[in-house]
């Protein structure tokens, strides 16, 4: 396995585990209980521009959720991975949830949006396959492009 594909792996459990053990949670709760799904509140976007998860429902045995901010990709499984468009909708069927194939993601600083190779040239984004390929302990890690470019690094051609 590429390392490109273990990031994309890494961001996609990140996003699975959140929502599967919050939704397996609630939904065993909730039937457990035989209650209705409690209304959810709403409050404001924290970090524009940044992809949110919201998770609106759990209907007929399927978690409703939208994403704002950004496009995102959502694995729930090792074999059902949705693209979604950023302000669009999914549905998920609670029993296709599945987290036990994934890998824990390796932490990467907060603000970090580009990585690169201490041996390389190139920087990339946290959401590139190939910023996933690179060492761990070659990473170098960067807030801009500005960051980056001043470091020497160079955008991917």
């Amino acid at each position: 396995m590429k390392k490109s594909d273990i990031i994309n792996i890494t961001i996609s459990i990140t996003l699975i585990l959140s929502i599967g053990l919050t939704a397996g949670y609630a939904a065993g709760y909730f039937q457990a209980m035989r209650n209705s799904f409690p209304e959810i509140e709403f409050v404001d976007e924290i970090n524009q521009g940044v992809t949110t998860i919201k998770l609106l429902d759990v209907e007929n045995g399927n978690l409703i959720g939208k994403i704002s901010g950004r496009n995102a990709r959502l694995a729930y499984s090792a074999d059902n991975i949705l693209e979604l468009d950023a302000e669009s909708e999914f549905e998920i069927p609670l029993n296709q949830i599945d987290l036990e194939d994934f890998y824990v993601a390796e932490t990467i600083p907060e603000d970090t949006l580009y990585i690169a190779s201490s041996k390389g040239k190139y920087y990339y984004s946290i959401f590139d396959k190939r910023a996933f390929n690179i060492t761990p302990d070659n990473r170098l890690y960067f807030t801009s492009t500005e960051d980056a470019e001043q470091k020497g690094y160079q955008q991917p051609k």
